[in-house]
């Protein structure tokens, strides 16, 4: 994924949910950004999550404005409404092609991810795929194996060789969406886990309530 020539452009990718979008959301998206001097980091809500299929979600116009609250005061972060979108369920490879069509063709990609999801990675829509059209920038989280890098490069060894999985070294952080939820069900407060801003679409729609 580099090029000969002028220096390529950066871009980070953060995919989810985003259901809540919460200030974990934010810090790993910012640790990657400086750690691999990205250009600009893109949110994308996704729409039909395959891996949730069955579970009850906030509506995808909810939950992209709460993204576009969230990161309002960062000029290096900017939300994408390309995978709401799309109809049918939301793959990665998919968004990637897209993403890959629509750039300059030297930009290289950097999907960031959690190490609690690497051992789920090959059960996504083209993994090889994935890993031909971006690097994965791998942030480890609570909850991720630890050796979680080290066998995905065993399972995908020419993708490691090639340099497409990147380890990034930050803060743990122990966020969790779900939690988010059930704090907000039960009236509680969530200042300090997501942004004010958020907060308060949150309590202006009554979002998450039973």
């Amino acid at each position: 994924m580099s090029h000969d020539g002028p220096p390529s452009r950066r871009i980070g990718i953060l995919g989810g949910t985003f259901d809540p979008p919460h200030l974990g959301h934010l810090l790993i998206a910012e640790t990657a950004r400086v750690a691999l001097d990205l250009e600009s980091v893109l949110f994308l809500p996704a729409g039909e999550p395959w891996l949730k299929s069955g579970q009850r979600i906030t509506p995808s116009a909810h939950r992209l404005r709460m993204v576009e609250l969230a990161i309002a005061d960062n000029p290096d972060f900017c939300a994408s409404d390309r995978e709401i979108r799309r109809t049918g369920a939301t793959y990665t490879v998919d968004t990637l092609r897209e993403l890959r069509a629509a750039y300059p063709h030297d930009t290289d990609f950097y999907f960031i991810v959690g190490s609690d999801v690497l051992d789920q990675f090959h059960r996504w829509k083209e993994p090889e795929g994935i890993l031909e059209l971006c690097h994965l920038a791998v942030i480890e989280r609570p909850g991720g194996p630890a050796d979680g890098v080290a066998a995905l490069a065993e399972r995908f060894p020419a993708a490691a060789e090639a340099g497409a999985v990147l380890p990034v070294a930050g803060p743990r952080v122990d966020f969790s969406a779900s939690d988010l939820r059930r704090i907000l069900a039960a009236g509680q407060s969530v200042r300090y886990q997501v942004p004010d801003p958020v907060a308060e679409y949150i309590k202006q729609h009554g979002l998450y309530q039973e």
